[in-house]
Order: C-alpha cells, then structure tokens, then sequence
C-alpha cells in the first residue's frame, strides 16, 4: 500500500513530534508499505522518511522545482518527482496514494488534510484518512470539528469519514483493515 503522509518540514520541533514520526515510518516499512510524501529532509517529514528508510520501505518524494536546494529535501527517496507548482504536487500525491496521514504539522499540513477530506466528503474519493495525534496535537482542531457540527456547518457523520491516533500501531490497523464498502460518502455532500 502507498500510504501519503502529510506533516512539518520544521525541526524546530519538541523530540516527541519527531521521535514519534520516525516510529510511525519505520512501522510502515516494516508493514510492507510504501510512503509518498512531499520530499522532505527535516521536522516531521524527514524523520518519517527517515523510519522508512531505516526499515527498508520504498519511498517517493513529490517537490516542486522551487524547493530544491541544498538540505531540503530527503536525498534517500527511492524516486523523487518534481513539479512545477505545489497544486501539481498535491495531485501526483493523491493519485499516488492508497491512504493518508496527517501528522503533526502547520498551516501546510492542515491544507493538505481539509482538501483530501473535502474530496473524501464529495464523494471524489474514499480512502482511509487518518490524524496521528501526538501528544494531543491535534484535539483542539477535533474540538473545532466537533463546534462545526453543533452549529450544522458540517454534517455529523462526515466526523467517521477520518479517524484520530495516538499510537501508531493502532493507525496502521485502522489503515490496513479500512473497508471503503463500509463507509457511504454520498450522503456526506450539502450541495
């Protein structure tokens, strides 16, 4: 499976953000799968591409033109795609990609992750989406989830269309035993 993780380019970081995206990616080359994720060498990025390198997985790093200088993206990718804008990089991802993950990250992550799942929600695709919520990182934005739904500007079920993790193992689970036949979309859209 080609898992796309989504995360910080920054090391400028706590240790458990990185420590623990380096597990998550060791875990998924140990599982049998593939990651593609925006090429980076540093933060969050770097460090899951650096568990999966040091767990012998495959690795595709997707940057666009403008991003390649010195020590910023990962040198270790197994292929390494360039685009000309980031739009055109978050596509190839996409497209690549069997399922996603959000790790910690900034106002880049976010994006990445509320347009994989406005697409989720429009019925464009239904791939397992889950958040690696380390140390807690990303339960205000659940919170603001949650508020969106009680003042109905999002439809309750859309909150089962992505799942939140604190451990790895159990994320990976959710990604592998993912039932999309399981999980009706169409009724997700307010057009």
């Amino acid at each position: 499976m080609q898992i796309c993780l989504y995360g910080a380019s920054s090391n400028e970081l706590d240790a458990v953000y990185l420590n623990s995206a380096y597990e998550l990616g060791l875990m998924i080359a140990q599982r049998g799968h593939a990651l593609v994720y925006g090429a980076g060498a540093q933060g969050v990025m770097g460090a899951a591409a650096r568990g999966v390198h040091d767990g012998g997985g495959r690795i595709t790093g997707v940057a666009p033109n403008f991003l390649n200088v010195d020590g910023i993206l990962y040198d270790r990718c197994d292929d390494l795609i360039f685009t000309q804008t980031m739009a055109e990089r978050k596509s190839i991802m996409a497209k690549r990609a069997d399922a996603f993950i959000m790790a910690p990250g900034g106002v880049g992550t976010f994006e990445e992750f509320f347009e994989i799942l406005t697409l989720k929600q429009l019925g464009r695709h239904n791939p397992p989406i889950a958040v690696y919520n380390v140390n807690g990182y990303y339960a205000p934005m659940q919170h603001m989830m949650e508020h969106a739904v009680s003042e109905r500007f999002v439809r309750e079920p859309c909150l089962q269309i992505y799942r939140l993790f604190s451990e790895p193992e159990a994320l990976l689970d959710y990604i592998e035993r993912y039932d999309a036949q399981a999980i009706d979309v169409r009724h997700l859209k307010n057009i």
